[in-house]
């Protein structure tokens, strides 16, 4: 259920968002009102899954979404993708394909969420090309992401992979708990308290491994 107001303030900056790249004219507010759902989303509410094949792009009004997988023998989760406000996620790799990415889509935080058939931005796209601006941000915005997660993750320790992630995601960073940087960056939540402590203050804790190492 999304009341009124949030539904409001939920196409509201999406079009402040849209705007900035994009003049936006009275059909794009009524091509939303008439095929764009906005949802208000809870902590943990799942939006799509593996098994319920729905092609979808979910715009981050507020809150933060992620793509999640879970070790079906560990029950352990793997964050594969985030979404902070003004960023999206697809359930498929891209617009005109039809496979799903694996893992879910779940809310880590409650917020407003935009849901845009993938089919409606299809059509859409057909009569026009301003949405192709809108889909080449949000693209290029997610692959920025990757890439910089990518480089943080690549080649280094766990200590490491921290201090860098640290340095080129601080957005991300700011946006999400100790728990999920480890589960974003595959380390433990007592290397990301570490690394933090040694951002904090230039020392090692006591007792720690990475006193003696190049660090």
């Amino acid at each position: 259920m999304t009341d009124k107001r949030s539904h409001k303030a939920g196409l509201k900056l999406l079009f402040d968002f849209w705007g900035k790249y994009h003049t936006i004219d009275n059909f794009h507010y009524q091509w939303a009102k008439d095929n764009l759902k906005v949802k208000t989303v809870k902590r943990g509410e799942q939006l799509s899954s593996t098994d319920h094949r729905s092609e979808m792009t979910y715009f981050v009004a507020t809150g933060l979404l992620a793509r999640i997988e879970e070790n079906p023998n560990t029950g352990k989760r793997k964050i594969m993708s985030l979404a902070i406000p003004n960023m999206a996620l697809m359930t498929t790799s891209h617009l005109y394909t039809h496979n799903l990415h694996p893992g879910n889509i779940v809310a880590l935080r409650s917020g407003i969420i935009i849901a845009i058939p993938h089919l409606i931005l299809r059509q859409f796209q057909e009569n026009e090309k301003s949405i192709d601006t809108l889909i080449d941000v949000l693209g290029n915005k997610k692959k920025r992401q990757l890439a910089l997660l990518r480089r943080a993750i690549l080649g280094h320790s766990p200590f490491d992979r921290y201090l860098h992630f640290a340095k080129l995601l601080p957005e991300i960073k700011a946006a999400t708990t100790q728990i999920e940087q480890a589960d974003l960056l595959g380390i433990s939540r007592h290397t990301v308290q570490e690394a933090q402590y040694f951002l904090l203050t230039g020392k090692f804790p006591k007792n720690s491994p990475h006193r003696s190492g190049k660090n």
